[in-house]
Order: structure tokens, then sequence, then C-alpha cells
């Protein structure tokens, strides 16, 4: 068995997405990784397609950590499908002999969903939940007995603050981002006695890809998010990064006494009303 720490992290596909980041972060603090998606690009939204174009995905992913010098493997596979998820986990666990990080990044791409409840079509709603809540539980479900048996393992699913607080046209993804928060606590109570935590993050607003819906070839991708990110306390926009690195600390060996939370990452959250900012700093004098 490698003494290597080993981190299965889902949904790195996409070439600016959060699981790409988690993988990069992970994988520069010594980790053995293995990167999974459905296909090597992920499911792309209309936006996303444009930008995933001549990505070569995870495999391109995997590639460009090891020629680093980390340890990387991908692997395609559906996080809903009882198999798939048995056969990932099989994968990370054949190549090291162990696993001790789970991210459960995954998520389906967003699209009809995003409409009124009269509006949002049964099988959309059945397919946000399969991938939103169904694949943690069966990634968990088939890491948890490796875990067990090592007697130690992190479990980081990534909810959102959709499960947390009101969205409009959100119904489907905020039920099953909230189901994950629940999943979360209540691994989090069965799991600790053989020194598993498992947490939820809950991002707010991050910019990447997945947080532009429309195709339109106009939009402005950074002054729209600069604008957004102008009503958030800290005055910008979380980067995939930031979420990065937070995974990595929950993780880690120092994050074994935090189990069964579910902690936003949203700068402060979205307000409403003007915000200060301070003066523009000035240009030191000689």
């Amino acid at each position: 068995m490698s003494g290597t720490r080993v981190a299965l992290v889902t949904g790195c596909g996409k070439p600016d997405g959060m699981g790409q980041a988690i993988a990069r972060r992970l994988a520069g603090q010594g980790l053995a990784v293995v990167v999974t998606d459905l296909q090597p690009a992920g499911v792309p939204n209309a936006r996303q397609e444009e930008r995933s174009a001549g990505w070569g995905g995870v495999h391109a992913l995997a590639a460009e950590i090891t020629d680093a010098g980390g340890d990387a493997l991908a692997v395609l596979g559906d996080v809903s499908d009882p198999a798939d998820a048995t056969a990932m986990v099989a994968a990370a666990v054949d190549r090291h002999g162990r696993l001790d990080v789970l991210v459960n990044n995954a998520a389906a791409p967003q699209g009809p969903d995003r409409a009124d409840v009269a509006d949002v079509p049964i099988e959309v709603f059945d397919r946000v939940l399969a991938v939103n809540l169904r694949g943690p539980w069966l990634m968990s479900q088939a890491a948890v007995p490796v875990m067990r048996a090592q007697r130690s393992g992190r479990i980081v699913n990534i909810s959102s603050m959709a499960g947390l607080t009101a969205a409009p046209f959100s119904g489907a993804y905020s039920a099953s981002k909230a189901g994950v928060i629940g999943m979360t606590r209540a691994l989090a109570m069965d799991l600790g006695p053989w020194g598993i935590t498992v947490n939820a993050l809950c991002p707010g607003l991050v910019a990447t890809s997945r947080a532009f819906l429309s195709a339109a070839p106009d939009v402005d991708e950074a002054e729209l998010m600069a604008q957004r990110g102008r009503n958030i306390p800290v005055g910008r926009a979380g980067q995939a990064e930031d979420i990065a690195a937070a995974v990595a600390f929950l993780g880690s060996p120092d994050a074994g006494y935090i189990t069964g939370q579910a902690i936003p990452i949203d700068g402060g959250g979205l307000s409403p009303f003007p915000l200060r900012r301070p003066e523009p700093a000035l240009e030191a004098t000689r």
C-alpha cells in the first residue's frame, strides 16, 4: 500500500471549473489524484461548449499534473450509476491501495432546470437530483468501506449557497443542494467513529463559465462578473481556487475535528445595499 495520500475528485472535465482547480491544488500538495467526469470535457451548458473547444478534459488535466511531477489518473464514469461509482473508487484503490479524500464535485449542467416550477420537465428534475444528490451518495457508499478499513478518510461535498438560502428559478437545484447538506450531516454522524469526516462547502458566486447560462457572444463576462462582485462585501466574485483552498484544508489531516458542517464560501454574501469601499491606495512617493 502506498504511503502517499490519495484523492478522488469528480466533475473535473471543464477547463475553468472547480473540479480541475481542486485536483491541481491537491496534487500540488503531494496527493495522488484520480480525476473523473462523465465524458472527457464534462457535459457543458450552452456557454461552456465554446469554452471547452480544443480542451482534452480529464485526460489533459491528468497529463498536465503528471508532467508537473504529480501523480494523476483520469477515469470516466457516471456518478449517478452504482456500477460506475464503484468502478471509479476501485480505480483509485487498484492503483494506490487506498483512498483518503473523496471530493463530490460533479453537478448536472444548468439549462431547462432554471425555470419556474410549472415549467421544469420531470425528467430534468430527476436528472438534477440524480447527479447532484444520488451521485454523492453513491460515491460515498463506494468509498466508505475503504476508508473504514483505513480508520481514516475525508469526504468533501460541494453543495451551494442555493442549498442554504432562497434562489429564484432554482427549485430542482436548490432541492438537490439542500439534500447534500442533510446527507453530509447524517454521514458525519455515521462515520465519525472510524476517523472519517464529512463536510459540505457552499459556494456563492464563483467566476467560472458555469455562472453564465446565456450563449450570447456579446456578453462581456469579465465586466458582468466584476459588476456582480461589487455587491459582495469582499468586492469580488469567488474564484475556483478559493473553493480548492477550502477543499484542501478540509481534506487534510489538520481538519480532523471538523465534521458535519455546511460552510458558506461566498465572500460575505450578496448585499442589496451599497457597500463602502476604501479609496484607491496612493502610490508610494519618493
